[in-house]
């Protein structure tokens, strides 16, 4: 699968680097070994990462679920290191999914991101998300989500 410049698909020896760097990014709301495990061995899903400094850490990842019967893919999550932050991983990120999401045939990607995330807000609003919805109490610690979504084209993707 094409991914871009620095970005490729994850492997399952990168599951120790996962789950890392998601403990590292998130408080709560994170995704347990088990279930990168699974979305590693689903043809249901996508993984994307940015390898780090070294073999066993990742700059960042996305995950990506499709399901059957839908046209919209649903991006789960982005994490980007806090070492990374600010070097475009996040945009990376965003423009591989995109093109995954394109080549399984979506016609978009749909998203949650909180509403102190700012700098999540402003990385999908300058990529052409829009704001769908306002959902409360979204996370575990209640804050609430912004369910945001973009158009993307089918067909082949085009461009690094």
């Amino acid at each position: 699968m094409p991914t871009g410049p620095g970005v490729r698909p994850s492997r399952l020896d990168d599951l120790d680097a996962l789950e890392a760097l998601e403990n590292r990014c998130f408080t709560a709301d994170r995704m347990s070994r088990r279930s990168f495990r699974a979305a590693l061995r689903s043809p249901r899903a996508a993984i994307l990462v940015v390898p780090g400094a070294s073999p066993v850490q990742l700059s960042g990842a996305a995950v990506l679920f499709f399901r059957a019967n839908s046209e919209t893919a649903r991006l789960y999550s982005i994490a980007v290191a806090p070492e990374a932050r600010g070097q475009g991983v996040g945009k990376r990120l965003l423009s591989a999914v995109e093109r995954a999401a394109r080549i399984r045939g979506a016609r978009a990607i749909r998203l949650e991101v909180s509403v102190s995330n700012k700098s999540a807000l402003a990385l999908y609003r300058k990529s052409g998300y829009g704001m769908k919805e306002r959902i409360a109490h979204y996370y575990e610690d209640g804050s609430d989500a912004w369910r945001l979504e973009k158009p993307v084209h089918r067909g082949k993707a085009r461009g690094p």
